[in-house]
């Protein structure tokens, strides 16, 4: 006998009852030993047994007219010894998660496969696929990309045509060939790369740059995003980070810290991994043309120079918020630049 709750599966309404098994037979008998229902073993069904929540019996009935009722009980050691060998109540689930070995092993396999797939297993997927893009596709996120930026940060060049056609003609012979196109624009000392082959250059950063080669060294950085194809693959990556967190937690527009952080941690290691990246390909590049990687040395210096003169305080980036920057820090870049020339 195994005391619960009944229903009879007309209504949501329950009773105090007890449960009786009887050979091949399950009776459900209201507090005055009544039997409210009898239903055979081979129609009865008892839900997996999961820690000490309480289980269900669900007993069928000889005809296919009558009802379904439903017994609940939180006794699921009773549950256990009646149905025993009965093939009625499975207890594997239990058994599963009551080890102590098999929950720790677990959660080994289940941090390494997570580590397994922010390493390696999301960047590889997403360069496959950020290659396996159609150009007619990459040529309309880019012109979407431009409108976007144009929409929100950048403003028309104020640099005279005359200018920019001597530019286009210093770059024209190192990057500006295939899809590779240049546009001009006003903000901050900036360029950027877009995933159709558009680079931008910024009239400020052309202002800070005292030799043509600073230029060219920028130019190739950018041109290195683009034949790796950075922006596509950071965004596939984003949107896989994304999704895996819809996976866990159920609920993408959770704002909690703990939801958001790590997502938002891995995608500027993506970015910090993307910019050396492309550093080194600037400098193969600047090597292979002849040109001084030094003058890529110089233009990242006055960079770093110009950011810090506009902090109100006149300090660099408080080392606590140095993991917090989607590009590696200036002297990290400049350590390179320097061990590439020696």
């Amino acid at each position: 006998m195994i005391a619960g709750a009944y229903s009879d599966g007309q209504s949501s309404k329950t009773e105090p009852a007890t449960l009786h098994r009887q050979g091949e037979w399950v009776e459900i008998r209201d507090s005055n030993n009544k039997t409210l229902r009898r239903v055979a073993l081979s129609l009865v069904n008892i839900t997996s047994r999961l820690g000490n929540t309480p289980r269900s019996v669900i007993l069928g009935a000889a005809s296919g007219s009558a009802p379904v009722a439903q017994f609940e009980t939180d006794d699921n050691d009773a549950i256990d010894r009646l149905f025993a060998g009965s093939g009625v109540a499975s207890t594997l689930l239990h058994r599963l998660e009551s080890h102590i070995g098999l929950i720790a092993s677990a959660c080994v396999v289940t941090v390494a496969f997570v580590f397994w797939l922010v390493v390696w297993g999301v960047p590889h997927g997403a360069t496959v696929l950020a290659y396996s893009l159609p150009d007619e596709l990459v040529s309309r996120v880019g012109d979407h990309t431009l409108e976007v930026l144009d929409a929100t940060y950048l403003e028309p060049s104020e640099l005279d045509a005359g200018e920019q056609q001597r530019i286009r003609g210093v770059l024209a012979p190192h990057v500006l060939t295939g899809p590779v196109t240049l546009h001009f624009r006003k903000w901050v000392p900036n360029a950027l790369a877009l995933p159709d082959g558009s680079i931008v250059l910024t009239d400020e950063l052309i202002e800070l740059a005292d030799h043509d080669e600073e230029l060219i060294a920028i130019a190739y950085h950018e041109l290195g995003h683009v034949e790796h194809r950075h922006l596509l693959r950071r965004s596939l990556q984003g949107s896989v980070i994304a999704i895996f967190l819809f996976l866990l937690t159920g609920d993408v527009t959770n704002s909690d810290l703990l939801v958001t952080a790590p997502a938002v941690l891995v995608d500027l290691a993506y970015s910090r991994e993307f910019e050396t990246e492309a550093d080194r390909y600037a400098l193969r590049a600047m090597t292979q043309s002849g040109i001084d990687p030094i003058h890529f040395r110089n233009i990242m210096q006055k960079l770093e120079d110009w950011y810090t003169d506009q902090d109100e305080n006149g300090d660099a980036m408080p080392a606590i918020f140095q993991y917090l920057s989607t590009h590696p820090q200036t002297e990290e870049r400049i350590a390179v630049i320097e061990a590439h020339i020696e």
